[in-house]
């Protein structure tokens, strides 16, 4: 092996390390996000703790961008790592994995722009029920495919081989068929729930930017009262 190879050879492991790392982290950030959310009471008694005006505002606002954050991230990584080439490399659950990265995401499209955000709401229970569902089937996916059982508990119990061997064959890097077949709706998918945000979220603007222009305020140059 030359150096041109062995260079290539560690850039590209170094790359399937990063890749597998973001996915395997957005699983656990989806768990965290789930926790925060469901977990609003916890934090509004640890706030009530707090004597400080300014501690308990931004302690109010760390739990909200910090549940928006977590599934921004999530739904980030879900759109860098759901496509074909990147299943290949690294091993992916299908197709929970994908599927719950693709209700987290639409998750967070329900939260920042239909009320998913008001404790109680039926927009707040929608949003639970997708995050709860999410992370079920990335616990799965991650449990039982990604990280089932290795050879040496097959072979210590040879009653189970044919169970962890068919949740083995799911994984992405091994079923290039299933990767495409996973692809073609989850691909899609995020692309319509990105969408979806990007059109609200500018519909939003627009309504907001119209109704600051519209205030007497709004420019500059004028004065109040003349």
């Amino acid at each position: 092996m030359n150096q041109e190879q062995l260079t290539r050879g560690l850039g590209k492991a170094l790359e399937i390390w990063t890749l597998q790392n973001l996915c395997d982290l957005a699983i656990l950030a989806g768990f965290v996000a789930l926790g925060l959310f469901a977990g609003r009471a916890y934090l509004e008694g640890l706030k009530s703790r707090m004597t400080l005006r300014v501690a308990t505002e931004a302690w109010e606002n760390l739990a909200d961008i910090g549940v928006d954050a977590l599934l921004a991230g999530v739904a980030l990584v879900a759109l860098l790592v759901t496509n074909m080439d990147i299943m290949a490399d690294i091993k992916i659950g299908l197709p929970f994995v994908p599927l719950g990265f693709l209700l987290m995401t639409v998750a967070l499209v329900v939260r920042l722009f239909h009320g998913g955000g008001v404790v109680g709401s039926k927009a707040w229970t929608v949003v639970l029920v997708l995050l709860v569902l999410g992370c079920l089937a990335n616990w799965f996916g991650f449990t039982f495919v990604m990280e089932g059982a290795g050879d040496e508990y097959v072979e210590l119990h040879p009653s189970t081989s044919a169970f962890w061997q068919g949740l083995d064959h799911l994984r992405s890097n091994k079923n290039p068929d299933l990767a495409m077949a996973t692809f073609v709706w989850a691909g899609p998918g995020l692309l319509l729930a990105f969408g979806w945000a990007v059109v609200v979220g500018a519909i939003r603007s627009a309504q907001w930017a119209k109704t600051h222009a519209s205030r007497p305020d709004a420019n500059s140059g004028k004065v109040h009262g003349t």
